[in-house]
């Protein structure tokens, strides 16, 4: 084999004679936004989105999973032209074969992007049981019944949409991000945690209070003052009983 030409600079590439793979990570300075890969939070926050697509079931889709995955709308399922996030993300930091469409199969780190895309894939099924796939209006070869193109034999969209280890075969084994706590969650449970002591310190004053009473109650004796004792009936009827 030929020996390959040298890189240019801020490049490394690996391949035949006559294609070497380039990559140039966070080389693209005219687009900062593809300057870093995306974050465990962006994870978190796709994983939240309830519904796998939405109409136009295209790359304009809104609130849709399949659209946030694959990288065209905002983590959190927002669609932004201007955004890329997530797969596609990740493939525009590779600034090289892998961030191109056509040529990015050619670079070994697309089985691993897309092998982990597969594993949200998988992680959003489970989180989403009764998620539905696109009967129809779905682009040509997307619809729940179509097969999928080009594998052979034939399988449909709806034979796929599946959690892998219980019907395919396979399962992943990966530590899932976190969501962040959002700010109005934070006051919510702040102001639960605040009735929650109120009650408790209401309970235990109202215990004291009770019990102080009962105290002083069974101190108190049966008979007050203004009711006359027997020994003081007794020593009034010595003194006026005749001796005899």
């Amino acid at each position: 084999m030929a020996s390959l030409p040298p890189p240019a600079a801020g490049t490394r590439h690996a391949g035949t004679e006559s294609t070497p793979i380039r990559r140039n990570p966070a080389g693209n300075v005219a687009r900062p936004m593809v300057q870093k890969l995306p974050e465990p939070q962006d994870i978190a926050a796709c994983l939240e989105v309830t519904t796998f697509d939405t109409p136009p079931f295209y790359s304009t889709s809104s609130q849709s999973f399949r659209n946030t995955v694959e990288g065209y709308s905002a983590p959190e399922g927002t669609y932004d032209p201007v955004v890329r996030s997530l797969h596609n993300l990740a493939h525009l930091f590779l600034n090289g074969t892998g961030g191109t469409t056509h040529l990015s199969p050619n670079d070994p780190i697309f089985v691993l992007l897309h092998t982990f895309t597969d594993a949200i894939f998988d992680e959003w099924l489970r989180r989403h049981p009764a998620a539905v796939y696109p009967l129809e209006n779905a682009p040509i070869g997307h619809n729940r019944d179509y097969n999928m193109v080009p594998f052979w034999p034939p399988i449909t969209n709806a034979e796929m949409f599946v959690t892998a280890p219980e019907n395919l075969g396979y399962s992943y084994e990966a530590d899932w991000p976190s969501r962040p706590v959002t700010l109005t969650e934070i006051i919510t449970i702040a102001v639960v945690a605040a009735l929650i002591v109120v009650a408790v310190i209401f309970a235990i004053t109202t215990c004291a209070v009770r019990s102080k009473t009962y105290k002083m109650d069974g101190r108190q004796p049966l008979l007050g003052e203004q009711y006359q004792r027997y020994d003081d009936h007794d020593r009034h009827s010595d003194k006026t009983q005749s001796v005899v």
